[in-house]
């Protein structure tokens, strides 16, 4: 297959080429003049590697956040809403009970996003967060990280935790020793804290600067540490409701090297793609979406996301003025590194053919993965779960 761009974002820059796919890899990228059959002629859209989106609930009607009568088809239709959106790899962010189902589903030929591990947000959390009610949290157990580690299959690639429960510690060891990266997620923690959980392990941020301990200038908080420190990667939601654009600005100033320690995440849940209105879906309390796209509980608490990655890479781009070169380096390269999926995440002579190609607007046109086309705007124009209203709208 050649697949044909005026502008294609690679690590080199934007080439005019050809990509030469063959069994799924990208073999080389040819010059525009070359004589080839041109399979796919992207002309001056966007050829964007393949957004990996590692913080996900849910989207298009379709939920992670709980069993249901067919978890393989609530599975796969997720990854195919996802395909949507322009996200060809993901991790998993689901409830313990559809861990065998991910891990069963991603052995398969996958006609969406293809996961590449799985994330837990929780269940060890603590902080109430902005406008929230504490619920208290769950007494951390090694035995049931065992079975959480088990249920995976392998797949299991973080866990989100809130560092100053009572015995943290030893379950951060635990997950780091069993091949399985911590985050510093909805946490109380101070500044002093949060580094001290980085020496035991932890190695990613949840959604930084959200439900966390803010900056002051007397107290540096949470967010503080998360940003001084040089090593830890920071999951970001960049769409410029959950962390303002004058924020993401100033974080990506403070943080030594951003264009390499970023991950542009979504923390989308089912109602992403959803019409404005009040919802309720099981393993959730009720929420609101707004026109906008905020999805909050009654007490105005942020509760996941609507919008998708291609969204926070619209706003980077038009309102923050960052080139797409820089901006795909956190929405798929990073990603694609810290969760060893090496072969993916850059347009390169030996890379899978993940790639969308994407109007100057940031529509998703198509989403190739592996080579093979997941996703054609022209011929799939409503991919969401019809049952989603009929269930869960209010």
């Amino acid at each position: 297959m050649f697949v044909r761009g005026e502008r294609i974002v690679t690590e080199q820059g934007i080439v005019g080429g050809i990509l030469n796919v063959e069994q799924g890899r990208i073999t080389e990228i040819l010059p525009l003049s070359a004589r080839v059959a041109v399979t796919e002629d992207a002309g001056k859209n966007w050829i964007l590697p393949g957004i990996i989106d590692t913080h996900n609930h849910g989207t298009m009607g379709y939920s992670l956040m709980s069993s249901q009568l067919d978890n393989e088809k609530a599975v796969r239709g997720y990854l195919k809403g996802l395909a949507s959106q322009g996200v060809t790899a993901c991790l998993a962010t689901a409830c313990v009970d559809l861990f065998s189902t991910v891990a069963a589903v991603s052995r398969t030929e996958i006609d969406g996003a293809r996961p590449i591990g799985i994330h837990s947000e929780g269940p060890y959390l603590n902080r109430v967060g902005e406008k929230g009610i504490d619920r208290g949290h769950p007494d951390i157990e090694i035995g049931y990280l065992e079975h959480m580690v088990n249920r995976a299959e392998g797949m299991l690639k973080l866990v989100a935790i809130a560092p100053e429960l009572p015995g943290a510690q030893k379950a951060i060891e635990f997950l780091t020793s069993h091949g399985v990266r911590c985050a510093f997620a909805h946490s109380n923690a101070d500044y002093r804290e949060a580094l001290q959980s980085f020496e035991w392990g932890i190695t990613v941020t949840t959604h930084t600067a959200n439900v966390m301990s803010g900056i002051h200038h007397r107290r540096m908080g949470g967010l503080g540490a998360c940003l001084l420190n040089d090593e830890v990667y920071n999951e970001l939601i960049c769409d410029g409701l959950h962390v303002s654009n004058e924020m993401i600005e100033l974080m990506l100033r403070v943080k030594r090297n951003p264009l390499e320690k970023v991950m542009m995440v979504s923390d989308n849940v089912p109602m992403a793609g959803a019409p404005a209105g009040r919802y309720r879906v099981s393993g959730m309390e009720f929420v609101n979406v707004d026109e906008q796209g905020y999805c909050l509980t009654d007490t105005g608490r942020l509760m996941g996301s609507t919008l998708p990655v291609i969204r926070g890479m619209r706003n980077l781009k038009e309102n923050l003025n960052l080139p797409l070169e820089d901006i795909v380096k956190m929405s798929s390269r990073n990603p694609a590194r810290v969760y060893g999926a090496d072969n993916k995440g850059v347009l390169a002579a030996g890379k899978d053919a993940d790639f969308i190609l994407v109007s100057d607007d940031f529509q998703v046109l198509k989403t190739f993965v592996e080579g093979r086309c997941v996703f054609d705007r022209e011929k799939e124009s409503d991919l969401f779960n019809p049952e989603f209203l009929k269930e869960c709208a209010v």
